[in-house]
């Protein structure tokens, strides 16, 4: 769901990508192996990243520290008869957003969406007591959120990005040291392998690189440094509850459903499906996460269920069948949710910002906008982190024609 605009929602503007979909002799930058770019990570930003540097004839690879691709992506496909998203779940902003990621007018996009009507039920619980209202007066006229119907982001990513890039992904390659003191850049991974580029793209969560998880040489700017280690970045979970009935409104929320600590409420997940399961989702992010994340697994089963019974007379207990719980967290080359919404707009100003012509850094956190924690927010950012590798390589041709 939207992070920053759940309650108060605000509408973003689609920004289109201006590259070619296919490539020709005379549109194509031809680059050696010594303009090779090598991106760090294989979630949205990264992928797309390699796509666009793909559709432009620039070498590159993927070097992805855990054993699949898709980053916050993630989803399952065996919880039920449709495909759950762990993480990336609703899209934002118009349709029109998909196609502009594609960026190739000649392929059908078939993935299909829908956004809630307004008159969907929102309950709020307070005190003992929950209260009713249309989606369109608890969140208000501008709420844009798209659900993806049986399929998600991951799928999207699967279908139409990751077949020009597969080829160029590796998996299992953690990289724990960037060393751009000189040309070409060189990078290791926890095997002792190393790579070299003349230029890479940073697309690793922010959690990574505020816990040290990869050495910088020599150490990155002051100005950037400071950027990463005053972020304030909220952890979260998301689970996922299948039920025998439906007696939940589509969105359940509280008092501390939004706050500058942190974000909470539960969610019909199975709106918009060709399903017959019932399935309710619980997004929590920042402080409103950490009473769920602090329990073991069965103390924080009966933890999520008696809130529930509090809220429907002992119902959710009754029909419980099964949950599946997704820690952000936990996840080792991932280390939390997401940048916190109370951040301030100059601190992804500075994450963005390239380090002299070799570095770049792109990410949902790494926005250069005055929002983050999308998708589309970590697809655009990739598209300018290309758009500046572009530049780079076309002001070094210049240069060399010059000097010859």
């Amino acid at each position: 769901m939207r992070r920053r605009e759940f309650i108060k929602i605000c509408g973003l503007l689609g920004i289109s990508f201006p590259f070619q979909a296919s490539r020709s002799k005379n549109d194509t930058l031809q680059s050696p192996a010594s303009d090779t770019v090598l991106i760090i990570g294989s979630g949205a930003a990264g992928m797309s990243a390699g796509y666009m540097l793909e559709q432009k004839g620039i070498n590159y690879k993927i070097l992805e520290a855990s054993d699949t691709y898709g980053g916050r992506m993630k989803r399952t496909t065996t919880f039920v008869d449709f495909p759950i998203p762990l993480g990336a779940e609703w899209l934002h902003v118009s349709k029109q957003e998909l196609a502009n990621i594609v960026n190739n007018a000649s392929t059908a996009i078939t993935t299909r969406l829908k956004g809630y009507s307004g008159r969907e039920d929102v309950g709020y619980y307070e005190n003992g007591h929950i209260t009713y209202a249309p989606l369109s007066e608890a969140f208000g006229d501008g709420f844009y959120d798209k659900k993806f119907i049986n399929s998600t982001w991951f799928d999207f990513f699967d279908e139409y990005i990751v077949p020009r890039i597969r080829e160029n992904i590796q998996l299992n390659t953690q990289i724990v040291s960037i060393n751009y003191q000189g040309n070409p850049v060189l990078v290791t991974d926890t095997r002792g392998s190393t790579y070299e580029a003349a230029r890479v793209i940073i697309s690793v969560p922010l959690k990574v690189l505020q816990n040290n998880s990869i050495k910088f040489v020599p150490a990155l700017p002051k100005e950037k440094l400071a950027a990463i280690q005053n972020a304030p970045i909220w952890g979260g979970l998301k689970v996922f509850i299948e039920l025998t009935k439906k007696f939940y409104p589509t969105y359940l929320t509280f008092p501390d459903s939004e706050t500058n600590a942190g974000q909470r409420a539960y969610f019909d997940a199975a709106y918009a499906q060709h399903t017959s399961s019932n399935v309710l989702g619980l997004f929590a992010v920042g402080k409103q996460a950490e009473p769920y994340q602090s329990l073991s697994k069965g103390d924080q089963l009966a933890y999520i269920l008696n809130e529930l019974d509090q809220v429907f007379d002992g119902e959710a207990s009754r029909s419980y069948k099964k949950h599946i719980v997704q820690n952000w967290d936990s996840e080792p080359f991932i280390q939390s949710a997401y940048l916190a919404d109370i951040a301030p707009s100059s601190i992804s100003n500075d994450l963005f910002t390239p380090v002299g012509n070799k570095l770049y850094f792109a990410g949902d956190s790494y926005t250069y906008e005055d929002d983050w924690g999308g998708v589309h927010n970590a697809t655009r950012s990739a598209k300018r982190a290309v758009e500046e590798i572009i530049q780079g390589i076309g002001m070094q041709s210049k240069i060399s024609a010059i000097e010859q």
